[in-house]
């Protein structure tokens, strides 16, 4: 009788009822398109089960399971580990998620003879007074707030947009008794022109009038630099956009107090030793490892020996243990996770990991590949990954197909699918005509600054190794230079009770609107919106019921009176071309198109754009926490195309892809181009690079981030 794992009937989610078969000790992958129930099977069942068993043994709170299956056997105890990084506590931080930073609270208490409570950063006595113990200061942020090529009577400080005409006024007469010459770009000033612009300080009052809401006004101030923080106009203040991150004058970013730097161990106090780049980390352990001979610290040491040395193997030695868990890419995450893995004392448990390959370079992906074939020899492996390296040595490989949402969720032939993604695709590359430089000289997370070279209205693609800054170069710096910017990131789409797959694509007023201009009613009438005259009464609009007040001791269950929708059943009756709320709410985005395409223009519009991104699988009342990171981050390129911005910063729109799936997504980004847009994508999946006019290799120079071409 086989021991493997069996798990038969699964309805979960979008999952026809199939069977799955694991093998044990061995490594399983499951393959297939985007949305078509991979996460489902791995992650909501099988890690869920293997959860639920454990937990029912000891915790006194068991939710209900989410899962939805027949029958089940063999289960060992499941460790689930996932890409996404939604961790966003500022306090969180490499040392102590790890549990690290508490070895090393030992190893400094015993080698010099202090009471551990000493060492221990989250006492109040213990941190720095002037960060309280964050290691760093936000303060406004020259670069995010100067546009430099905008004259100065056009006002160059990014954050006064409010009462132009004021600031534009006190800058002129600033400059005219200063000597500036205020028709000049702001860049082109000299270096003491520029401070007295941003740092100095009239020594009289002027008197500008300017328009506000349908009348003129007047205010008489001296005038003051923004840097001075002295705000002109009443309650201004400038926004979060405009700060960033300094490291702190007094700690240095080690967060620890003054008084900690005079008790060192191997000539490092704890702080310093927090703040060390883990390969830095590895040699300053084996000196204590050397000279260090008591029992008492031999397992600290031990501990944090064996988790520096494997994450530095792992290519993570950039990385310190103060480094803020909200901070680490969710490739970085996931891979010090593995750490803790593989430094364990377990064996036997089912490790369920999702695209452990994705965004690493190729000898990245070499090192991790090998570490995840050496997990396999004393544990079982469930691997959610289309890279086809792991085919050779998968003991199985589950395809999850035909297609993705609904039609999705079968078992298919793998052979079949795999010669499907063979298929060579390709799209015609633009040749470059325009480039621009960025250079920015601004410290950012103990980076100098970049000095890079884009391809204007053109498809930019930026590779490099894990943590050389790739991120860091979208999220902070590529703002500070343009102005008409958007950046789109891993992160999951934020939301409340009400984010909907419709919400987000701005079709849900719409489609409330086309009811009530033909049944005469108020649009609130047919609203699901909590408090609405159309949401339901029992579930409040939400379409779920929440039963249970402890977070893990929580029940949610569709509401049956709404049949989850969370409209008003009453609103069944109120028909447009024979289909009521509740069917629009199930249908696809396909099927949506069809169905408003003679009724609706702006909705129909709306919807064909998602079809083009390989969303048209998507049911319109479906959840937004339910998407997958694939379907996440391209309903966030859809919603970012209604502003403003010039310039997109994608970080990895092709994870988890397959080529067809690359290949669309390609299609829809080379549109853009072709509608005047400039995009920049970080990505390291090799089949979509032939897709890009040009090909940026980010590297770390002098702490500077440069381009290699």
């Amino acid at each position: 009788m086989s021991e493997n794992i069996i798990v038969e009937g699964i309805q979960t989610n979008n999952l026809k009822n199939i069977d799955v078969e694991i093998i044990k000790n061995g490594i399983n992958v499951i393959i297939g398109p985007s949305g078509s129930g991979k996460s489902s099977l791995a992650y909501d069942t099988v890690a869920e089960i293997g959860l639920h068993e454990l937990n029912s043994m000891y915790s006194d709170t068991i939710s209900e399971p989410r899962y939805k299956v027949r029958s089940y056997k063999n289960i060992i105890t499941s460790i689930p580990i996932k890409q996404m990084n939604n961790n966003n506590n500022i306090h969180s931080t490499i040392g102590t998620y790890f549990n690290i930073s508490q070895y090393l609270c030992v190893i400094f208490a015993t080698v010099l003879n202090k009471d551990y409570d000493f060492f221990v950063l989250n006492k109040k006595e213990n941190i720095c007074q002037t960060c309280h113990g964050l290691g760093y200061k936000k303060d406004l942020d020259i670069n995010r707030i100067v546009d430099y090529d905008k004259t100065v009577e056009n006002i160059p400080i990014k954050c006064w947009t409010r009462y132009k005409d004021f600031y534009s006024a006190i800058l002129k007469d600033f400059c005219i008794d200063n000597k500036i010459d205020y028709t000049k770009k702001f860049r082109d000033l000299s270096a003491k022109e520029k401070e007295l612009i941003l740092y100095g300080q009239s020594s009289k009052k002027y008197s500008e009038r300017y328009k506000t809401v349908n009348r003129l006004a007047s205010r008489t101030s001296n005038y003051y630099g923004i840097m001075l923080k002295k705000p002109m106009m009443v309650n201004f203040e400038p926004s979060s956009i405009f700060y960033t991150q300094v490291i702190c004058k007094d700690c240095c970013g080690e967060k620890y107090s003054s008084e900690h730097r005079d008790y060192k161990v191997e000539n490092l106090s704890i702080g310093e030793v927090h703040c060390l780049p883990l390969k830095e980390l590895l040699q300053w352990i084996e000196l204590v490892k050397k000279n260090e001979s008591s029992e008492n610290l031999k397992f600290s040491i031990n501990q944090v020996h064996l988790f520096v040395s494997k994450a530095v193997e792992l290519n993570l030695g950039h990385l310190s243990l103060n480094r803020i868990i909200p901070s680490l890419s969710g490739g970085e995450l996931q891979r010090l996770r593995l750490v803790q893995v593989f430094n364990s004392q377990l064996n036997n448990l089912l490790i369920i990991l999702d695209e452990p390959l994705a965004g690493l370079s190729k000898k990245e992906k070499d090192l991790v590949f090998n570490n995840v074939k050496t997990l396999s020899k004393k544990h079982t492996l469930l691997i959610v990954d289309h890279h086809s390296v792991f085919f050779d040595d998968a003991a199985k490989i589950i395809s999850m197909g035909e297609r993705s949402g609904k039609f999705g969720g079968s078992i298919i032939d793998t052979k079949a699918y795999i010669k499907t993604q063979q298929e060579n695709f390709s799209l015609p590359v633009l040749q470059i005509d325009k480039t621009e430089k960025i250079k920015i000289e601004n410290t950012v997370y103990g980076y100098k600054g970049i000095n890079i070279e884009i391809a204007k209205q053109r498809m930019n693609i930026i590779t490099g190794s894990s943590g050389v800054g790739k991120s860091t170069l979208l999220r902070e710096y590529l703002p500070q230079h343009f102005e008409k910017y958007a950046y789109i990131n891993q992160k999951s789409l934020s939301g409340n009770s009400h984010s909907f797959v419709a919400t987000n694509l701005d079709v849900f007023n719409p489609m409330l609107d086309l009811f009530a201009k033909k049944f005469k009613k108020d649009k609130l009438f047919f609203s699901n919106v909590s408090g609405a005259d159309g949401a339901c009464p029992i579930c409040g609009g939400t379409g779920k019921l929440i039963y249970g007040t402890d977070n893990d001791d929580r029940v949610s269950v569709d509401c049956k009176d709404c049949k989850g929708t969370g409209f008003n059943k009453d609103l069944a009756k109120y028909k447009i071309q024979d289909k009521n709320l509740f069917d629009i709410w199930y249908m696809t985005i396909d099927e949506a198109v069809d169905y408003y395409e003679k009724q609706n223009p702006k909705i129909t519009e709306a919807l064909k754009k998602a079809q083009e991104i390989l969303l048209g699988h998507l049911q319109l009342g479906q959840l937004t926490s339910t998407l997958s990171g694939g379907e996440n981050i391209r309903i966030k390129v859809l919603k970012s195309l209604k502003s403003t911005a010039e310039i997109y910063g994608i970080d990895e729109p092709f994870r988890g892809l397959n080529n067809y799936e690359m290949h669309k997504v390609a299609a829809f980004l080379s549109k853009m181009v072709t509608d005047g847009k400039t995009i920049i994508v970080v990505d390291h999946e090799e089949e979509a690079f032939k897709y890009f006019s040009k090909h940026i290799e980010l590297v770390k120079n002098n702490n500077w981030l440069e381009g290699k071409y």
